[in-house]
């Protein structure tokens, strides 16, 4: 028996596979079929065609961890192993049996990567909405000139500046007399700066009422209007026993002797001098004291007036003095001996 070998080879790649056929059997061997009177061993060379490259353009991401080959082809050496999610562009693809390999450029490198390990990279974001500019800090709230005598609707507190977050400075009863010398705004609010209880500081208009006037009382004689004035002020000096001496006190927080007996008078609706010695200097001295009247002492803690207080009859008066604010008669042993002098306003 002899034997035959046909080998066909084609300009692209070959696959080669061997048979052996029996005399007088027809075979196709690739395109060729070979006939015999004795046995033969013969080759199939099967065609897996590789087409030339065309052009290819597009931007794409990798799906995993790919190598990039020299050529079309898994049995082409390995340029690079480009990591999963890179980019690569295309300029050129070809197939390789029923496969198509794109010609690509990613990480630097050139090579040839199958189609179905990429994915089309998506679209530009669109270009991010333009910020909107910063808004411009408010302008500082300037303070303004103002005037007015209101009365507070609530108790209030009364701010070192004007705003909720500024520190306590007091705080006014309802129906608490203020008069207001400027004002400003924060944000919707305006604050006015006002004079309470001897401090100064800012409260907000919302806590205030206007101070209506008073109509002017029918005119009474001098002795009946002193009378109804040396009422309420003993009347007012008497609903402050009780509150504690303080030295320079001039709020219900506490009083000394001249705080004490300017704050009664304001209360009765009279300003007079804060010191001691300046109520002294205002007052003229009387023999025959009347309610109403101030009783000055002399030498207590000091040379010259020292001490006052107010004169509410039947041989008393009510002052500032020692714990708090209390009554007193004229004959106690103490006061007896620093006594002055009765004055009048």
């Amino acid at each position: 028996m002899r034997k035959v070998v046909i080998s066909l080879v084609t300009a692209a790649s070959i696959l080669f596979t061997t048979a052996t056929i029996d005399a007088h059997a027809t075979e196709p061997v690739g395109q060729v079929s070979v006939q015999s009177e004795s046995s033969y061993t013969y080759k199939t060379v099967t065609k897996v065609g590789s087409t030339k490259a065309t052009a290819k353009s597009g931007s794409f991401k990798l799906k995993y961890n790919t190598n990039v080959r020299r050529d079309a082809g898994t049995k082409n050496k390995i340029v690079i192993t480009a990591k999963k999610g890179s980019t690569a562009t295309a300029t050129h693809q070809k197939k390789v049996g029923k496969e198509t390999w794109y010609k690509v450029k990613v990480s630097g490198k050139s090579g040839w990567v199958l189609s179905t390990l990429l994915t089309p990279a998506k679209a530009a974001a669109k270009a991010p909405a333009k910020k909107a500019a910063p808004k411009k800090a408010a302008p500082k709230a300037t303070t303004q000139a103002a005037s007015g005598s209101y009365t507070t609707k609530y108790n209030s507190n009364i701010r070192s500046n004007a705003g909720t977050n500024n520190k306590i400075v007091t705080t006014a009863k309802k129906g608490t007399k203020v008069t207001v010398s400027a004002q400003k705004k924060v944000g919707k609010t305006t604050w006015y700066k006002v004079k309470a209880n001897g401090k100064t500081g800012w409260v907000s208009s919302d806590l205030l009422a206007k101070a209506t006037k008073a109509k002017a009382p029918a005119k009474k004689t001098k002795k009946a209007s002193n009378s109804t004035f040396s009422t309420d002020l003993i009347a007012n000096a008497m609903k402050l026993r009780g509150v504690p001496y303080r030295y320079g006190g001039t709020t219900t927080s506490g009083f000394d002797c001249s705080g004490f007996v300017q704050y009664a008078f304001k209360q009765s609706g009279k300003s007079i001098p804060r010191a001691t010695t300046g109520q002294y200097a205002a007052t003229t001295k009387v023999s025959n004291p009347q309610p109403g009247d101030l009783v000055f002492f002399a030498g207590t803690y000091k040379a010259g007036i020292s001490h006052v207080g107010i004169y509410i009859g039947n041989n008393q008066f009510i002052h500032s003095g020692g714990k708090n604010v209390h009554v007193r008669s004229m004959s106690d042993p103490y006061w007896s001996k620093y006594f002055h002098s009765y004055r009048s306003f």
